[in-house]
């Protein structure tokens, strides 16, 4: 009887310490300050430790779900109370269409990406979190820096680089006997024609944007004879019209008056574009590394290799592109801690790995040795390493929005033959101009 007694007191004191643990638990944690660091509240788990309360990243990327998904996967197994609410908007008009109206809106993602298209007016309209101070930000290359800052001050992650150029159909090229790749513009049109006598499609490209070829055609012809024509440009001591009448002119006679491109590929989207390469349908394709997973996923068995753009004279052939965009901060972000766990992430060797893997992206961190896919190696060797890339909008210092739509807007219409070069440089120029007023 006695133990029964003792058996029971001890059952009822049990009792009250649990009871009493969780009415404690109830009324602990209930206030919010507001402040960034304490916006989540935490539980105990069954260990007695702190378990952080879950936490919804917001995130817009132009790199679909699927591009993201390992390194996404990867930082919610390290940090399973985190998730994502992951959007996509492709490259690059749309992206930043919906940002800009998401960030004017007050509706803005906690993670976003800086582009050069965009860097101004986010930098200039305090969107994004200042990171330079931050300690993971020093595995960026400097080279990847002007990308994502202004004067001094970086707002976003750059960890990679690119170059773009024309993905080529080994087996296409032979059955139309070509041996060798141009040297210079005009053999490469010549090869085109060739293509095109053999009754294949020698050439898509879309159109849509300052294209990979206006970009190559501008570096082969422009800046391999004075690097510093871009700066010559915005001090007001050159125009549009002396860089860039003469590149336009050589792509309409080359390419849009011997119907190699034809304004109806305007219409195309990528995925039409990769679809029909990597089903051998044509030729060549404008493209980057990004886009070699799709092409091999569609044909394991295609056997391609990328080029640059050939300049008038042999020894200038030049790729599009530049250092990579970078995921930036929301300003306004109540899950700031989160989101700068999601960067610090990004610079370690996994994340690094993960985006790679993912993305097909070309990484440059300090410390981090990429291997490049065969079919990419001339781009990463001949283009990145070497420097001959460019890209309009990193090198333009201001007004790089406004000026990219007026230039979509003339080589379009130098397509379907409403206007010519010199109209459409000359519009460039006078749109610099309305803007610097």
């Amino acid at each position: 009887m006695k133990k029964t007694s003792s058996l029971l007191l001890t059952t009822v004191l049990c009792l009250s310490v649990v009871l009493g643990a969780c009415s404690s638990n109830t009324n602990t944690n209930t206030s919010n300050t507001g402040t960034p660091g304490n916006q989540n509240t935490s539980s105990t788990n069954t260990t007695g430790e702190e378990a952080p309360t879950p936490v919804k990243l917001s995130i817009l990327a132009w790199n679909n779900e699927k591009e993201m998904k390992p390194v996404l996967d990867g930082f919610q197994a390290k940090y399973p109370h985190i998730s994502f609410d992951f959007q996509f908007a492709p490259p690059v008009t749309d992206y930043i269409a919906k940002l800009q109206t998401m960030l004017l809106s007050d509706t803005a993602p906690d993670l976003f990406i800086i582009a050069a298209e965009n860097r101004n007016e986010i930098i200039d309209g305090d969107f994004a979190l200042d990171l330079t101070d931050e300690p993971f930000m020093s595995v960026m290359l400097d080279s990847n820096k002007p990308m994502v800052s202004k004067d001094g001050r970086i707002y976003a992650f750059s960890q990679a680089g690119w170059a773009g150029g024309l993905f080529y159909n080994k087996k296409l090229f032979e059955q139309a006997g070509i041996t060798e790749l141009p040297q210079t513009w005009d053999e490469f049109v010549q090869m085109s024609l060739q293509l095109k006598d053999a009754g294949i499609l020698p050439l898509y490209d879309r159109m849509h944007d300052i294209t990979i070829i206006h970009s190559a055609m501008f570096g082969a012809n422009v800046l391999s004879k004075d690097p510093a024509f871009d700066e010559k440009l915005f001090n007001g001591e050159a125009t549009f019209s002396e860089g860039w009448t003469e590149v336009l002119t050589m792509w309409k006679e080359g390419l849009i008056d011997n119907g190699i491109l034809s304004p109806d590929m305007i219409g195309l989207t990528s995925e039409q574009v990769m679809n029909e390469f990597a089903l051998e349908n044509v030729a060549m394709v404008p493209g980057g590394p990004w886009n070699i997973p799709t092409i091999e996923e569609i044909n394991p068995d295609i056997e391609f290799e990328i080029m640059g753009i050939p300049g008038k004279e042999p020894g200038n052939t030049y790729y599009n592109g530049a250092p990579g965009v970078g995921f930036a901060v929301n300003k306004k972000t109540q899950h700031k801690e989160e989101a700068l766990l999601f960067l610090e992430y990004l610079t370690t060797t996994e994340g690094l790995k993960e985006f790679e893997e993912g993305t097909g992206g070309i990484i440059t961190v300090h410390g981090y040795n990429t291997e490049v896919h065969p079919a990419y190696e001339p781009a990463y060797r001949d283009g990145l390493m070497e420097g001959r890339i460019y890209l309009p909008m990193v090198s333009w210092n201001r007004h790089q929005e406004a000026l990219r739509l007026q230039f979509l807007v003339s080589f379009q219409d130098i397509a379907t033959n409403k206007i010519t070069p010199e109209e459409a440089t000359a519009s460039l120029d006078n749109k610099l101009k309305e803007m610097d007023e």
